[in-house]
């Protein structure tokens, strides 16, 4: 496979601080390279020895190319006005509603084979309808946009990636800026959807977390995680990203970096899809995720029905292990916990 080749220290990364733990035990580095886009450019990561974490060591000076108009977070969400897009609006929304309450069997059915990870997680959260929810690292909203449906009136967003701010007509904000810019604010719930590990300080990120929640405030985290899939692919592993995550964490790591800034993990719940397998495979064959297509339209072309399908099994089997490579942490302030 590509990438897999441990590469020796020399010259300037012989420098290492962890991300994650502050450590400066490393392991080996990696060599891995972005394949999103398929520039192929080289870059490389080392592995913390204290605990398994990954950080990258060798960022671009320049990350616009990396964060180009046609990055996935940045699509603007589609309500369209046809027959069959309104009859697929219905399903959504009865598949949304069943998150949060007993909809019903075809609700249930429809969570079951068309699962949005993003709001299940959401939905475990300690929240009402009038919970001050605040999504980092949003793109152009969509999540927050399914959240105002559902009644959820005090959602806002932030990602200062995008263009422009945004000013949705239901009321729904997204801001261009920083979380550090939100000091003076509160919130009941600051998440981050698979934007946390495109920070470069988690530690500084989280601290700032705290000082935004109230006594009983709540974290949601979901990233990429270190397990498997990283033994199984290493630099060709699709949820490494490079250059986009500057970090990834193990369980153990992200447990760590929570409680060196006064917070708790309380509950860990893995959600990794197939996507580990096929997006991973694919890299390791030099193809880019590019290739596949809006809405993985050209997977037919990589893998058979079956292929895609053992995947899929595969992907359940490691979640209900905690094995799966990507996770969501659900993380609260520690001095409001019992032991």
């Amino acid at each position: 496979m590509l990438g897999i080749t441990a590469v020796p220290p020399d010259g300037d990364r012989m420098v290492f601080c962890c991300r994650v733990c502050v450590s400066s035990e490393k392991s080996r580095h990696y060599e891995a390279r972005e394949m999103m886009y398929g520039l192929r450019t080289q870059f490389h990561y080392a592995q913390c020895a204290a605990c398994g974490s990954l950080s990258l060591l060798d960022p671009p000076a320049d990350y616009a190319k990396y964060y180009h108009s046609g990055y996935y977070s940045f699509d603007e969400p589609r309500r369209g006005s046809s027959l069959k897009e309104t009859i697929v609006a219905r399903f959504r929304a009865r598949r949304d509603r069943s998150y949060f309450s007993q909809d019903g069997w075809l609700g249930r059915i429809l969570t079951r084979y068309y699962e949005n990870t993003a709001l299940r997680a959401t939905a475990r959260l300690k929240v009402d309808r009038r919970s001050r929810i605040l999504d980092v690292g949003c793109g152009t909203g969509a999540l927050l946009l399914r959240l105002h449906d559902l009644g959820f009136e005090n959602v806002g967003g932030i990602d200062p990636f995008i263009s422009r701010e945004i000013h949705y007509a239901n009321g729904v904000k997204v801001r261009k800026c920083f979380l550090e810019d939100l000091k003076k604010e509160a919130w009941d719930v600051v998440m981050f959807h698979h934007s946390l590990e495109h920070m470069p300080d988690p530690g500084a990120t989280l601290r700032t977390v705290g000082e935004l929640l109230p006594a009983k405030g709540q974290c949601l985290v979901r990233l990429p995680v270190v397990a498997c899939a990283w033994e199984w692919y290493r630099g060709s592993w699709v949820g490494l990203d490079p250059p986009r995550h500057f970090w990834l964490p193990t369980e153990k790591g992200m447990k760590i970096l929570a409680q060196s800034v006064g917070l708790k993990v309380t509950e860990v719940e893995y959600d990794s899809t197939a996507i580990q397998f096929w997006g991973s495979e694919l890299y390791s064959s030099n193809h880019a995720y590019a290739e596949v297509g809006p809405g993985t339209s050209e997977l037919s072309k990589f893998f058979t029905k079956r292929q895609l399908a053992q995947f899929r099994r595969r992907a359940e089997k490691l979640n209900r292990e905690g094995l799966g490579d990507s996770a969501a942490f659900f993380i609260e302030r520690a001095e409001g916990l019992t032991a």
